[in-house]
C-alpha cells in the first residue's frame, strides 16, 4: 500500500512567512503610549510654529560626534531641538526626575543609527531619522540625501537600544 505525502503548498508557507515577518504585537502598551506623546508634541509644535502638524518633520542626525535634533518644515530647519525635549517628545514628560535619562536616550539613539547604517551599508553621518506624523499615525524613516531606504522600524527601538 502505498503512503501519500502531505505536499506544503509553497505559495501557502511564503505568505505565511512573510505575514509573521511583519507581524508586531505591543503587549504593554508601550508603542501605543509613544505614539500618543509624539502627536502630542507635534501638536505643540504645530501651535509654536504656526505650521500645520503634517508638514513638520523632526530630523535626527549625527554630526561628527554629537547627536542633533530639529524641526524641519519643508526640508528648511524651523528649531532647534535639545535632547532633553527629545525626551519629552517620546515620554510626554520632564526628563528633569530622570538620572541619566539623556545619556541614555542619546546611546540610544547612536547603537539605532549605527545598526541601520550598517544593516543599509551607509556612513553614520550620511543618516537621517526622521518623525513625521499625520493625524493619529506616526512614521519612522531612514534617510540618506533625500533618498528613504528603510520602512518604519517599531519606534521603541530607538530608545530601548
Amino acid at each position: 500500500m502505498e503512503q501519500k505525502t502531505k505536499r506544503k503548498s509553497p505559495r501557502l508557507a511564503e505568505k505565511l512567512r512573510k505575514a509573521v515577518k511583519n507581524l508586531n504585537v505591543d503587549v504593554f502598551g508601550y508603542e501605543t503610549r509613544v505614539t500618543k506623546n509624539i502627536i502630542s508634541y507635534f501638536s505643540k509644535l504645530s501651535k509654536e510654529t504656526d505650521l500645520p502638524q503634517d508638514r513638520l518633520v523632526v530630523r535626527i542626525f549625527k554630526d561628527r560626534t554629537a547627536i542633533n535634533v530639529a524641526v524641519h518644515n519643508q526640508g528648511r530647519p524651523v528649531k532647534k531641538i535639545p535632547v532633553k525635549e527629545l525626551i519629552t517628545l517620546f515620554t510626554n514628560s520632564e526628563p528633569s526626575g530622570f538620572f541619566n535619562l539623556e545619556a541614555k536616550v542619546i546611546r540610544g539613539i547612536e547603537t539605532f543609527m549605527a545598526e541601520f547604517s550598517e544593516a543599509h551599508n551607509l556612513n553614520v553621518d550620511q543618516l537621517q531619522i526622521c518623525i513625521i506624523t499625520s493625524h493619529d499615525k506616526v512614521w519612522v524613516k531612514g534617510y540618506k540625501g533625500g533618498n528613504s531606504c528603510q520602512t518604519d522600524p517599531p519606534i521603541p527601538i530607538i530608545l530601548t537600544q
